[in-house]
Order: C-alpha cells, then sequence, then structure tokens
C-alpha cells in the first residue's frame, strides 16, 4: 500500500525545521516563525501536540540532545518515514502550485 501523506502546514514546517538535524521544541518553533516570515507562532502547546501527532505516527522520534544542553529540552529527530513524508508533501504541494499555473491563478515568475 502506498504511503499517502497529507501534512497539516504546521506539521510540514515541522519536518522542515528537522530536516537538517534533531533539534529541540524551542528552537524548532523558532524555525516556524523564521521561515514563515511570522505568519506561523504555533504555541508552545499546540507545538508539542503537533509533535507528539508526528512521533505517535512514526515520522518523528524523540532523541538524545547533545551532552551539555538543559535536561528539560526535549529533541526531536525525522525519522526514515519522516524523511519520505517530507518530499512526499513537498510532491503534493508543487502539484497544486502547478495546477494553479495552469489556470492562470498564480503567475510563472512568482
Amino acid at each position: 500500500m502506498a504511503e499517502d501523506w497529507r501534512l497539516s502546514e504546521l506539521a510540514f514546517h515541522i519536518l522542515l525545521a528537522l530536516g537538517d538535524g534533531p533539534s529541540h521544541g524551542y528552537a524548532i518553533g523558532h524555525d516556524i516563525e523564521e521561515r514563515s516570515g511570522g505568519r506561523l507562532d504555533p504555541t508552545t502547546r499546540a507545538l508539542y501536540q503537533a509533535l507528539g501527532r508526528l512521533t505517535n505516527d512514526g515520522l518523528l522520534a524523540a532523541v538524545d540532545g547533545p551532552g551539555n544542553v538543559d535536561a528539560r529540552r526535549k529533541y526531536f529527530a525525522l525519522t526514515a518515514q519522516g524523511r519520505r513524508a517530507a518530499p512526499a508533501e513537498a510532491r503534493r504541494l508543487d502539484a497544486l502550485v502547478r495546477a494553479a499555473r495552469k489556470r492562470k491563478l498564480f503567475p510563472e515568475k512568482a
């Protein structure tokens, strides 16, 4: 059976934030806020709920942080499944953009 990835915007941003390696919740939230130009500013609760869902779905795993960090910080990393989900979601979004361009709803040079 093919994996059918349909991620929320927040979930996709979380996967993007972890694309370069493990990180903790605060840094993930900061990355999301920065990448979205402030449009997305996940609350701590919303972020950790999404991190929990993605972990339960097998896209993320809780991992140990670097040796000399605050032990209260929870670190997360992409799993192999998460590394497949991120490009699948990017392809899905790309197909939507191509459809919008075909229908002259989105400019070619955006």
